[in-house]
């Protein structure tokens, strides 16, 4: 009867810890790859800010474009690697006999997430622009993968405009000036996102912006995140442009958070409430 006790006991010991985690070994690989992918070296980059003075010269840009060609093309392999770690959880996933593994898995993916996150937010906080999303204008195509894995639609693929969206929120990049000739669209390559469209409410902006607010709490979630990055403005001055239409549209040019640079926001409004806001260029 002790033996017997003492098996239980063993066993018992044996579950809580860990060994009787079917999974334990694929887990274990997975955590190797991914520390060994976001341990990577790779260009930490300052956009020029055009609103500086003097101006940013035509060898930092040049620099800046450098750097980023080579961040790409590392962010490219290191992408490819986290796409492999996703279809084994996939993978995992679809052979979880339970609810409680099924939730152990959920949460050993979650875990894998934040910590690409907190790689993207350290590696991109110099050359982010406007309002973000954990990720923003500004973050490479990969980065937004990274933080928001595959998009379910990259729109319609037109020449010269490169979209990825996701549920509530659109991310896009355009060669602008008008209609790009076909050769020059044929030739155009997006390395950045320099458009933001959110329509779902499932979508809270880093700086606390919702869809469904009304235009005060707008107001006052942007007054207390702003910063004036126009040389014009005083400091912590907010102008915002409005029609005063409950159903019309509000703009704020040269917003930022404390540590973006400035870029301008676009609100649309039905009955009151936010429905639709952008973060934009002119």
């Amino acid at each position: 009867m002790k033996k017997i006790i003492v098996f239980l006991l063993c066993l018992t010991t044996a579950l809580l810890s860990g060994c009787g985690d079917k999974f334990a070994k694929e887990k274990e690989a997975i955590a190797k790859t991914e520390k060994a992918v976001l341990s990577t070296q790779v260009p930490i980059l300052i956009r020029p800010d055009p609103a500086k003075q003097p101006p940013p010269t035509k060898q930092e840009y040049a620099q800046y474009q450098a750097g980023l060609s080579q961040l790409v093309e590392t962010e490219k392999k290191m992408l490819a690697q986290m796409r492999k770690s996703d279809a084994q959880i996939a993978a995992m996933l679809g052979k979880a006999d339970s609810e409680s593994e099924k939730k152990d898995l959920l949460a050993f993916r979650d875990k894998v997430r934040k910590d690409r996150i907190q790689f993207v937010k350290k590696i991109s906080r110099g050359r982010l622009c406007g309002d973000t999303f954990t990720v923003g204008i500004g973050n490479t195509w990969q980065e937004i993968e990274m933080v928001y894995g595959k998009p379910l639609n990259t729109g319609n693929n037109v020449p010269g405009i490169k979209t990825y969206g996701y549920q509530g929120v659109k991310f896009e990049d355009m060669i602008g000036g008008g209609v790009p000739s076909p050769e020059r669209a044929k030739k155009w390559v997006s390395r950045i996102v320099q458009c933001i469209e959110v329509t779902g409410r499932n979508v809270t902006s880093d700086a606390g912006v919702r869809i469904g607010m009304t235009r005060d709490e707008v107001r006052a979630v942007l007054q207390s995140k702003y910063v004036s990055k126009n040389p014009r403005m005083k400091s912590g001055e907010m102008k915002m442009e409005s029609d005063g239409n409950p159903d019309g549209y509000d703009a704020l040019f040269h917003f930022a958070m404390q540590d973006t640079e400035p870029y301008n926001l676009f609100f649309q409004f039905k009955k009151g409430k936010l429905i639709r806001y952008s973060v934009a260029p002119n």
